[in-house]
């Protein structure tokens, strides 16, 4: 059945005020810390990896999509879409994407908040009876009280919890897709405007 492109608004899904802060960054990967890193994996040679200067979102827009989840959302025109095997996806800010590059052609296993959204997708396991039980049989370790929001017809699962490594606050906007068989889900920091207007602009169809 196909979704009539939809719109939401975000202090409706996320019930937060809208910081207006920049400089958050979201999850990729597990340990790590900023910096300048050189280091020789197997035989090849050794590769710096710097941080570069920070690049400011720009005003103008340009639209995400992906048609593999039937999704789409407003990112800045300069920030990045680095993608993953099932359609998943990370949106980061261009200086991020090129220090990733780096670390990954690097073969280093760098961690920390580098992107302002990730687009996660789990499996529905079986004999979940609703999205709230399927988000915590597949996130065992998840203790956040989940807020279930009816938008434009469709059922949504928000919940927050915390990155004690980073002490950052991610916000979390969790649906089934159109079969059922896949939980999607938008994650980012509470206060990264960027994550913010992807989710008061996301369009399912």
């Amino acid at each position: 059945m196909t979704i009539p492109p939809q719109q939401f608004h975000p202090t409706r899904l996320l019930g937060v005020a809208l910081i207006s802060r920049a400089r958050a960054i979201a999850l990729v990967a597990a340990i790590g810390v900023f910096g300048t890193i050189g280091a020789t994996v197997g035989v090849r040679p050794a590769i710096a990896c710097e941080y570069g200067a920070w690049v400011e979102p720009s005003r103008e827009t340009r639209r995400y999509e992906n048609t593999q989840l039937g999704l789409a959302f407003q990112i800045p025109a300069n920030y990045r879409a680095m993608g993953r095997q099932g359609g998943q996806a990370s949106i980061m800010n261009p200086t991020n994407y090129d220090y990733i590059q780096c670390i990954t052609r690097a073969g280093y296993g760098e961690g920390g908040w580098f992107s302002s959204l990730d687009l996660s997708v789990d499996p529905v396991p079986t004999g979940s009876r609703g999205l709230e039980q399927a988000i915590r049989a597949n996130h065992t370790w998840l203790e956040s009280r989940i807020r279930l929001v009816n938008e434009g017809g469709k059922e949504f699962a928000v919940y927050t919890y915390t990155d004690h490594h980073d002490d950052i606050e991610v916000v979390n906007v969790a649906f089934f897709t159109a079969d059922r068989r896949r939980i999607v889900t938008l994650s980012g920091p509470q206060d990264d405007p960027v994550f913010q207007r992807a989710i008061a602009t996301l369009e399912l169809r």
